[in-house]
Order: structure tokens, then C-alpha cells, then sequence
């Protein structure tokens, strides 16, 4: 159900909009079991002929097993690969299209799904997989490689001492563009009826982003950078006629605001209904979860 609304139109959700771009963790799913009614929903989206975007900041998965959640999960298959744009795939776009990356290589701190999304693109990069300790010593002695000259950070199960450092002084000896494919502050998983928040990625980015006293490059939302490679890649949008649907304040609503279209927060995920208050900017929309574009 739609909890509130600051829209004032008479007509339906989604007869407002022609292009409809989604969330996935918390929207469509959370620790991967459908949310409730998610399927009615697409489904209604397909038969109104809206355009569907899957925009997700989540780059510890392919697009590949995106398109394949969507099959088990949902039982959805066939979502064409260029309606699913992670924020792997945008750093990939940016690095290869943007920064016309050749020889140059990226220092990757990630998963392995965002390694995959790189070798994808043909864009050189290592930093995968568990890394020693090294002491003070073998620091001293470390050579830095100066070819490179990225440096991605996001969500990495092995992050330590030695990726840190190893991050920063590629940002600090050689000039290394720090890149951050999302700043996503929390994640949720179900816990029982309802949902629980574990730290993002934020925490793995938050001691080299102090240290190195230098503002990365924001990819994934709430950065609208995703919303211009779309159109660039694929076309232009409507955003008089663009809604953006997710369960984050920080950056699913905050990237609709940066891209100036209208905003429908879900209550599935990351936001709770006591949270919607103390917003600084409410949404267009508030909904329990994805199912209120039906009413």
C-alpha cells in the first residue's frame, strides 16, 4: 500500500511514468527471497509496456546472476542484460569509455563478481583474495607500481591492513584516481518477519577515505552518473516521466533528487515507516513495498 504521497496527480502510479528504474536488494528481494508482491508488480509493468531498468549497487554480483535471481527467485527470465546496470558495470563503462583506460591498471579491492564484470570490459586490474601482512620493514621496501592508476574500492571479505595500505599509497605516490562504485552506509537481510541492517561498504571505504585526505569518485547512486550513462548508452529518458523505486534513503531517493525525477521509497528494506519523518526532503511516494505502484 502507498503509506504517503507528496505527488498530486489524479492518475495512477504507473500511468504517471514511462520509465520505471528499480532497486534489487530490498525491493525486489532481501537475502534472496522475494518480496511480497514484487512479481505482481513487474508483471503489471510489462503489460502497461513501461520501460524497466534494474539499478543496483550492488557490484559483488554479475549482471549474469542477476538475470538468473530474477529467474529463481521471481520466476522472470529472460530481463535483457542492458535493463540491469550494476555499479560494476558503471565503474567498467567509466574506466573504459570515460577514461579510455588502456595500459594502465586498476588496483581492485572487491569480490569476485566485480573482478568478472572487469575482465568483462578487457580492464587490466589484480588485488583479489587474501593478502599477507607485512611489517613495517617489508613497507619500506615495497616497490609501488606506477602503472597504477586506479584504485577501486568496495565490499571485499579479505579488506585487511595490507589492502588499506597498499590503497593508499597508490592514491598518495602515484596520484591514483580513488574510485568508489557505491557508499551504500548499510545492507539488509531478513530476519524472521522483518529485517535486519549490517554495515555496507562505507565501512571498508571510510579509514583510506580519511587518510588520504582526497574526495573519491562517486559511481553508483546517489551519484547521477548511472542515470547518464544510461542515456548515453542506451538512449535518452523522460525524467519528468522517470520514477526511481528503492529502499534506501541515502541513495536510492537521494539519486532520484540528484537526477531531478520523482522518488518511491519502499519500507521492505533499509527504510522503516518511523525513519520517513526526519527525512530532510520527503519522496514522492512512500510505500509498504513495491506492490503500492498497483493502487
Amino acid at each position: 500500500a502507498v503509506v504517503s504521497t507528496q505527488s498530486t496527480g489524479a492518475k495512477g502510479i504507473i500511468d504517471q511514468f514511462s520509465t520505471f528504474l528499480i532497486d534489487c536488494d530490498g525491493v525486489l528481494w532481501t537475502s534472496e527471497k522475494a518480496v511480497k508482491g514484487a512479481r505482481r508488480a513487474l508483471d503489471a509493468l510489462v503489460k502497461a509496456e513501461k520501460r524497466v531498468i534494474l539499478v543496483t549497487n550492488n557490484c559483488g554480483r554479475t549482471v549474469s546472476s542477476i538475470q538468473r535471481m530474477m529467474d529463481e527467485i521471481l520466476g522472470i527470465p529472460d530481463i535483457p542484460k542492458r535493463d540491469v546496470i550494476t555499479s560494476g558495470v558503471a565503474t567498467a563503462i567509466y574506466l573504459k569509455n570515460r577514461m579510455n583506460i588502456e595500459k594502465e591498471k586498476v588496483y581492485l579491492i572487491a569480490q569476485d563478481a566485480f573482478s568478472k564484470t572487469l575482465d568483462d570490459y578487457g580492464i587490466s586490474h589484480f588485488g583479489l583474495g587474501p593478502q599477507p601482512f607485512r611489517n613495517t620493514v617489508e613497507w619500506g621496501e615495497f616497490e609501488v607500481d606506477p602503472s597504477v592508476k586506479y584504485v577501486v574500492v568496495s565490499l571485499d571479505p579479505d579488506f585487511n591492513h595490507s589492502k588499506l595500505t597498499e590503497a593508499y599509497l597508490y592514491i598518495t605516490e602515484n596520484n591514483a584516481e580513488y574510485i568508489v562504485p557505491d557508499v551504500d552506509m548499510f545492507y539488509s537481510c531478513k530476519r524472521g518477519d522483518g529485517t535486519r541492517k549490517i554495515p555496507g561498504t562505507h565501512s571498508v571505504q571510510a579509514g583510506l577515505s580519511a587518510m588520504v585526505e582526497k574526495a573519491p569518485t562517486p559511481i553508483g547512486k546517489p551519484s547521477r552518473f548511472i542515470f547518464d550513462m544510461i542515456q548515453e548508452e542506451y538512449g535518452p529518458l523522460d525524467g519528468g516521466r522517470t520514477l526511481m523505486i528503492g529502499d534506501s534513503y541515502e541513495t536510492d531517493m537521494k539519486f532520484g533528487f540528484n537526477c531531478g525525477i520523482a522518488t518511491a521509497l519502499v519500507l521492505s528494506g533499509n527504510a522503516k515507516k518511523e525513519d520517513v519523518e526526519g527525512f530532510e526532503r520527503q519522496p514522492d511516494f512512500v510505500m509498504d513495498d513495491i506492490s503500492g505502484i498497483l493502487d
